[in-house]
């Protein structure tokens, strides 16, 4: 008991410090996007260089490298071709260069890097690592321009803070009913200790923070409460499903947690396994909500 009680103070601790680090980089000066570009390139280098050693083991060093530049490269090119830059693209602007770089080092470096670096193919998981984790962090930068046409860091904080308080419904509601002989298994060949009842929890809690939000004019503030409460539901689910992603993956392969970077929570990767589902689907929501106010 007494072993349980402290991992609970310790996760609550690393998980408010990480909370804390990500919203003051969103929101502390909410449309200079300089400090979430710093901080979510970390994110994003930890998340995929965590993913690629579950999955190539600890050697591939060289076809790692690569494989972390090229998408550090396509991060940076969708920052500055959304964010810097005002009268579209041209050969000579700086986001081109990167997004050509970026494609240089899917079509022609990694390939090369595997060739030398090892007996076995492993460039499958160089490419799905560019869509599984570099994709859905690059879209965090045109979800943060949809509304005003420039950097607005409240739009990609409360995505978050809605990710993160469905996570606590589902861990409240999920462990007081979920478990035991009356709780219901949500997929227990995937992750045993999910539950519908942690589904309820993460629902209610995520549409609840939604509506909050939106009070206060920090969520989808020209449009209706019905679209808040859409929005919040899409998220949910699809995080839900990115955990679950996120905990066959580890099953696979056979590790617990994908990183020790978080006390009490593992890595990175474990910390954004939601996102990685949720951050598309909610470019996807901001794209449609575009084009039907054209």
């Amino acid at each position: 008991m007494e072993g349980r009680r402290k991992e609970l103070v310790i996760r609550t601790i690393s998980g408010a410090v990480f909370c804390a680090l990500t919203l003051a980089s969103l929101i502390v000066v909410p449309d200079y996007p300089l400090p979430f570009l710093i901080l979510f390139s970390f994110y994003l280098i930890r998340t995929n260089y965590e993913y690629l050693r579950l999955t190539m083991g600890k050697g591939k060093v060289v076809l790692k490298i690569m494989t972390l530049a090229g998408g550090i490269c396509l991060f940076w090119g969708f920052a500055m071709f959304f964010d810097l830059t005002g009268a579209g693209m041209s050969l000579s602007d700086p986001s081109v260069t990167l997004l050509l770089l970026a494609l240089t080092f899917v079509t022609v470096i990694l390939p090369v890097a595997d060739l030398f670096d090892g007996e076995k193919f492993y460039m499958s998981f160089s490419l799905s690592s560019l869509l599984y984790i570099v994709l859905p962090f690059s879209l965090l930068v045109p979800i943060s321009t949809f509304f005003s046409g420039y950097f607005d860091g409240w739009v990609i904080a409360s995505l978050m803070i809605i990710m993160w308080m469905g996570d606590i419904g589902a861990y409240c509601i999920g462990t007081a009913f979920g478990q035991g002989e009356h709780g219901h298994k949500l997929m227990p060949s995937v992750s045993p200790k999910k539950s519908w009842e942690g589904v309820f929890g993460a629902l209610v809690f995520s549409i609840a923070t939604a509506l909050i939000l939106r009070a206060f004019n920090l969520l989808l503030p020209a449009f209706p409460y019905w679209l808040s409460v859409l929005f919040a539901l899409l998220v949910c689910v699809f995080s839900i499903l990115g955990d679950l992603v996120e905990s066959k993956l580890k099953r696979r392969f056979q590790i617990k947690d994908a990183g020790r970077i978080m006390p009490g929570h593992g890595g990175l990767l474990d910390r954004f396994d939601s996102g990685l589902l949720a951050f598309p689907v909610a470019f996807l929501f901001y794209l449609v909500l575009s084009l039907v106010a054209v």
